[in-house]
């Protein structure tokens, strides 16, 4: 008898072995619960929908997957193919317990942290606010943009930090699209903070690059200071003119001033114009 058993336990032994050197010789490995698994739609009921995943079987759906939005599940069609997450590998019934909503959360998810990666600018249309900023969509995520974060012309600026003055302002922004880049993603905590401060840094060191030394340009006066004053161009950058490099004419301008001038300095980092330039070249000229 116990010869028997020993021989039914190594027998059971090797069948594992056989099992596991034919996994890996085909490199075909078992799902685990919250794989991301693609299937095809076999039948769509108000009950369930049920998946055909190939070589893994059937998986199950079950309605209260579309509690949120009940259109998707109507908007399944047999034969469709789509991405689903495994809630469980087996449930009472032998079927595997799919979530399409959480298929679709980890596939965005995964796509904002490429674009996060790469530091690209992307547009995005507010679709909400609260009075500390605006709230926008990113392929199903809900991204916050602080008030910080705004550009100059979008920032609220008003006296005694009036609150509801600041959302009625933050209101005129609703639906508008805004150009950004994402500065903070946290998938565990749910977060995403995106920046139109950043993405407008970042569009400015780009512009920085296109321009060149003894190139005459125009702009608009943003900000005068003890040192000299911060210049809008005419394309988007910024520049700073030195006090020393302004003549007598340029010393007297104001914010929202036109103001023209030739570049002295330029790199990713700065431009450098030059009011006192313009001038000794137009005269050697």
């Amino acid at each position: 008898m116990t010869e028997q058993l020993n021989a039914q336990e190594t027998n059971a032994g090797n069948s594992k072995k056989l099992m596991k050197e034919l996994l890996a010789k085909f490199n075909f490995s078992l799902p685990k619960r919250g794989s991301i698994l693609e299937g095809e739609v076999i039948n769509v009921s108000l009950l369930n929908v049920l998946m055909d995943l190939g070589s893994f079987g059937n998986g199950i759906v079950y309605p209260r997957e579309f509690y949120d939005d009940p259109e998707k599940q109507k908007d399944l069609k047999p034969g469709q193919k789509v991405k689903t997450v495994i809630l469980n590998l087996e449930n009472e019934e032998g079927l595997m317990e799919l979530s399409l909503k959480r298929a679709q959360m980890k596939s965005a998810w995964q796509e904002i942290k490429e674009i996060y990666g790469k530091g690209e600018i992307i547009s995005v249309k507010i679709a909400n606010l609260n009075k500390g900023g605006l709230i926008a969509d990113i392929v199903g995520i809900q991204a916050f943009m602080p008030l910080s974060q705004l550009a100059e012309e979008h920032y609220p600026k008003v006296e005694n930090g009036n609150i509801q003055e600041i959302v009625r302002m933050l209101q005129t922004y609703r639906n508008q699209e805004f150009k950004v880049k994402i500065i903070d993603v946290d998938e565990a905590q749910n977060k995403l903070i995106i920046s139109e401060r950043a993405a407008r840094q970042a569009l400015e060191k780009e512009k920085a690059t296109e321009h060149k030394v003894g190139e005459v340009i125009e702009g608009k006066i943003l900000e005068t200071t003890d040192f000299g004053a911060f210049v809008k161009l005419d394309d988007g950058a910024e520049a700073l003119i030195p006090k020393s490099e302004m003549d007598e004419e340029t010393q007297e301008l104001k914010p929202g001033d036109k103001i023209k001038a030739a570049i002295i300095e330029a790199s990713p980092d700065k431009i450098v114009i030059s009011s006192k330039a313009l001038k000794s070249n137009e005269k050697n000229g």
